[in-house]
C-alpha cells in the first residue's frame, strides 16, 4: 500500500488551485474514486493516496477539475506540433524510478501534417494518469486516448516530453456521424471550462473535421506570416557635397 502521497512532482497539492505540466492556469486534482472487480483495484487521482479516502470522499463531493477554455485560434498560435493521426499504442508506467504518478504515452501515426510532424511518421504525446499492475490514477479533463480511434492533436512540449494544449481540449477525437460526415468531439470528462468574464466559452464540438483543418491550416498560416522577420529597408546612398558617389 502506498503511503500518504498528496504531492505531485510540479507541486500540485489534494484539492489545491495550482499549475499542472500544462498551459492551463488553473487545475483542480479531483478526489480519489475506489471501484472494485475481479480483484481489488485501487483507483486515486493524481495526488490521491490512501491515507484519508473517507474524508476526502466527504470533503471533494463538489470538486471539479476546471480548465481556462482554449479557442481553436489560441491552440494553433500555442502548439509546437499540430497533426491528425490515428493511435497506435497506449503505455502506461511510473514517471520515475521509485516514483508513485503514473504518465501515460501514447504514440500516433501521423496521416496529415500540420505543423512539425511528417506525415507516416509517429509521434508520442504524453498525458498525466494511467494503470500500471493494481494501481491506478486519473486526472478528470485530462486528455485521453483509445487504440484505433482518430485524433486532431495540438501538442506543447513540457519537461522533454509533449502534453495536449489545454489538456483534454487539445485531443480533438474524431467520429462519424449517422450521415457519414467526419466530425471532431472534445470529451472533458467532467471537467468545467471558464473563460474570462465577458466572452463565451468556445467549443469545436460537433463540428466538422475538414471545415477544422481548413480553419487550422488557416491560422497556422498566419503564424508564419507573422513569425517572418520584417524586410530590411535599403539604406539612402549618401553622395558626398559636391562630388560622387
Amino acid at each position: 500500500m502506498h503511503a500518504a502521497c498528496n504531492r505531485w512532482p510540479d507541486g500540485v497539492k489534494l484539492g489545491a488551485v495550482a499549475p499542472m505540466p500544462h498551459d492551463n492556469k488553473e487545475v483542480h486534482v479531483m478526489k480519489p474514486a475506489l471501484r472494485t472487480g475481479s480483484r481489488l483495484r485501487r483507483w486515486f487521482t493524481l495526488a490521491g493516496c490512501v491515507l484519508g479516502v473517507t474524508l476526502l470522499l466527504a470533503a471533494y463531493d463538489a470538486a471539479a477539475t476546471t480548465l481556462v477554455a482554449m479557442d481553436l485560434p489560441t491552440l494553433t498560435q500555442g502548439a509546437d506540433r499540430v497533426l491528425l493521426g490515428t493511435v497506435e499504442k497506449v503505455e502506461s508506467h511510473y514517471l520515475a524510478e521509485g516514483s508513485s504518478y503514473i504518465v501515460t504515452d501514447v504514440t500516433i501515426r501521423c496521416e496529415r501534417e500540420l505543423l512539425g510532424v511528417p506525415a507516416g511518421s509517429r509521434f508520442t504525446v504524453r498525458h498525466l494518469g494511467g494503470v500500471v499492475g493494481e494501481l491506478g490514477q486519473r486526472v478528470h479533463g485530462e486528455a485521453s486516448y483509445r487504440v484505433g480511434e482518430q485524433v486532431l492533436l495540438f501538442a506543447k512540449e513540457r519537461g522533454g516530453a509533449f502534453f495536449s494544449m489545454g489538456m483534454a481540449q487539445g485531443a480533438m477525437h474524431v467520429f462519424s456521424d449517422s450521415r457519414g460526415v467526419l466530425r471532431v468531439d472534445v470529451a472533458l470528462d467532467q471537467a468545467e471550462l471558464i473563460a474570462p468574464a465577458g466572452q463565451a466559452i468556445p467549443s469545436e464540438s460537433g463540428r466538422p473535421l475538414d471545415d477544422v483543418l481548413s480553419a487550422v491550416r488557416s491560422l497556422l498560416a498566419e503564424r508564419a506570416r507573422q513569425s517572418k522577420p520584417a524586410p530590411l529597408t535599403q539604406p539612402a546612398t549618401v553622395r558626398p557635397a559636391g562630388g560622387r558617389p
